[in-house]
């Protein structure tokens, strides 16, 4: 194969490419990103075999063909390049780049032991604008779990279609994270379906056609189990999780009777410095209500105390709760509204929090289970 191409654009789609790249897979071939020359473009692929992401740009092709090479190595080479028109030719063990007075020769491995793509077999499809998409994953998936010991189920992101109503769901069991918002195009009055994805795929669909106008979702495979997400030049597919997600409407009280309205940056801010002084793994934190003021509390053996002091607006009785610090400020960090609603049912029940202003046709809630005091 040969071509010639903007640098910008292949170092673009080469390092979008490199993240997907297991660092330790054991297949050599995994470590390497696959170009394809032709139609006047370059189809850049990397996959881990649970996530496959596809970009193209174009390019002047002067022999059609495919090469591979080391995604980490290739990524780091195109970085460093200026902006300008280099020139690449590959064989089945060798990519030779030429940019102006400079020429590089990589180790390739053989274009035909590279994992083809998954089955474009269709299922159930739907779309959604670019732009609510990426908010929507930004949402929630911090919140499924990193631990591989709790499970992929916990380490992905529920996503449950009804009619043209898109929920995204993420818990680690210690918080959950729920978004809701409009389908661009549903799936039909009536019907409903769910996936489990991987939080870390959200991330990178999000990343790479967050910018797109529109996102067309679709499954894929005799059973249903991989998904891909589609935009204009770039395309990624995931491998679903197989599994039974929680019931996370349990988790959720039916109704609380007593609520806080709080200034989010100044909550933020005392939170954050309170846990300096927790300091401890829980990092625990104690809110105290009193008519309209809301008082952090922090203690520790080692540290000192902490005390701080907000104005709020009230509605039912004074409590007192705790939580985990780091947990709430991580909350609070993905709602965009300057205030925030906490809603409580008792020191040992799960507490809710909420924008006070809404985007619309966007409705956005967290659970967080408070600490035993």
């Amino acid at each position: 194969m040969k071509f010639s191409c903007s640098t910008k654009d292949i170092a673009s789609a080469v390092g979008a490419a490199s993240k997907v790249v297991n660092a330790h897979t054991t297949v050599p071939i995994l470590s390497n990103v696959l170009l394809t020359a032709s139609d006047n473009s370059i189809r850049v692929r990397a996959t881990d075999l649970e996530l496959t992401l596809e970009q193209i740009f174009p390019a002047d092709i002067s022999e059609p063909g495919s090469v591979t090479v080391p995604a980490k190595l290739f990524s780091g080479y195109l970085g460093n390049l200026p902006a300008g028109i280099m020139e690449l030719a590959g064989t089945p063990t060798r990519a030779s780049v030429k940019w102006e007075r400079s020429n590089y020769d990589f180790h390739a491995l053989p274009p035909d032991e590279y994992p083809p793509l998954p089955s474009s077999q269709k299922g159930t499809s739907f779309a959604i604008e670019g732009r609510t998409f990426r908010d929507g994953v930004n949402a929630v998936t911090f919140a499924a779990s990193s631990e591989e010991a709790r499970g992929a189920v916990l380490m992905g992101t529920l996503l449950e279609i009804a009619g043209d109503d898109l929920t995204m769901v993420a818990t680690d069991g210690y918080r959950l994270a729920k978004w809701q918002a409009k389908l661009a195009r549903g799936i039909g009055d009536g019907e409903a379906t769910k996936f489990i994805v991987p939080a870390r795929a959200l991330v990178e669909a999000a990343r790479n056609l967050g910018g797109a106008e529109t996102i067309e979702v679709g499954a894929l495979g005799p059973s249903g189990n991989q998904l891909a997400f589609a935009a204009a030049n770039a395309s990624i597919v995931v491998r679903l999780v197989d599994g039974q997600y929680p019931n996370y409407g349990q988790v959720i009280p039916s109704q609380f009777d007593r609520s806080v309205t709080v200034n989010t940056s100044a909550l933020i801010a005392g939170l954050r410095r309170a846990e300096l002084v927790a300091g401890d793994r829980a990092s625990m934190v104690k809110m105290s209500v009193a008519g309209s003021q809301l008082i952090i509390t922090a203690n520790s053996d080692t540290t000192g105390n902490a005390y701080e002091e907000l104005e709020v607006e009230q509605s039912g009785e004074d409590l007192t709760i705790a939580f985990n610090a780091r947990y709430l400020v991580e909350i609070l960090n993905h709602i965009d509204s300057p205030q925030i609603v906490m809603e409580f049912l008792g020191p040992l029940s799960p507490a809710a929090i909420r924008p006070s202003d809404e985007a619309e046709g966007v409705t956005q809630m967290y659970v967080l289970m408070p600490l035993r005091q």
